[in-house]
């Protein structure tokens, strides 16, 4: 009877070559899946970005042709009832009247330009530039703030949800302004480089502390700092603010122009 050969004693690199291949495979599925999350997560919150674009846009228009066409009436029958009832008006009715008439007339200019702000016209008929000088133009009457404005020419119009993107990016950064910074000046930069917006608004007004802001939330500033942020990320971008108390304050911005794709995604799915 033929004696058994002795079991070659296993190779324990060709163990650890399968036991890595293994955890390879393992952690490429869970990096697919990851890619997978944070793609959907980011569909889901443009999603929910643009509804709420979407509600501003509707209820502008219902504040336009609602209530706008509705005090605009208001406005038009007390003057006619003024003018009809003449020097029949006691001078103390005289004066009250007037007054309603005043009332009416400021407040159809609130709705309209409270209409304009929750989504101006102009940016969805006109583009980006035309509704930052807008949106300058509007500050400087109402507020006294004068923004400087130096855009790069468009050649055509961008997409309208990286323009609805920028022109929030600028009402936010320049309402920071009007709230914190206790200047009457500001400036606006936007540029093209690159396949990318730039985007910066700049202030020479009492600055703060980015950090600080960013991390304990506690002042309606780092809300819509984060803000920013949050929604720039959304479309690939990032936000950088160098500021110190003292030293004013400068908020820059790059979006690309075009969808970015997750970063990654290439390789899991090889």
């Amino acid at each position: 009877m033929t004696p058994l050969s002795p079991t070659p004693p296993a190779d324990p690199m060709h163990d650890i070559v399968d036991r890595v291949r293994d955890i390879t495979r393992a952690n490429e599925r869970l990096f697919a899946r990851l890619i997978d999350g944070e793609r959907r997560f980011r569909g889901l919150a443009k999603a929910v970005w643009k509804v709420q674009e979407d509600e501003r846009r509707r209820l502008a228009r219902e504040l336009h042709d609602g209530l706008g066409q509705t005090l605009t009436a208001l406005t038009h029958q007390l003057e006619r009832l003024r003018e009809k009832a003449g020097e029949a008006l006691t001078p103390d009715l005289a004066a009250h009247l007037s007054d309603s008439v005043e009332m009416a007339r400021l407040a159809l200019n609130e709705s309209r330009e409270l209409s304009r702000l929750l989504r101006p016209p102009v940016l969805d008929d006109l583009g980006l530039p035309a509704a930052l000088s807008w949106l300058a133009r509007t500050l400087e009457e109402r507020t006294g703030l004068k923004v400087g404005l130096d855009l790069d020419p468009f050649d055509e119009r961008l997409d309208p949800d990286l323009e609805t993107l920028v022109f929030r990016l600028v009402q936010e950064a320049l309402t920071n302004v009007l709230r914190h910074a206790g200047v009457d000046q500001a400036q606006v930069v936007v540029r093209h480089a690159a396949g990318a917006l730039e985007l910066r608004i700049a202030d020479a007004g009492r600055g703060f502390d980015p950090r600080s802001f960013l991390a304990t939330g506690a002042e309606t500033t780092g809300s819509g700092i984060r803000g920013m942020r949050d929604r720039l990320e959304l479309f690939g971008g990032s936000l950088e603010i160098i500021s110190e108390p003292g030293r004013g304050a400068l908020v820059s911005a790059v979006v690309p122009l075009a969808e970015p794709a997750v970063n990654g995604a290439g390789g899991a799915a090889a």
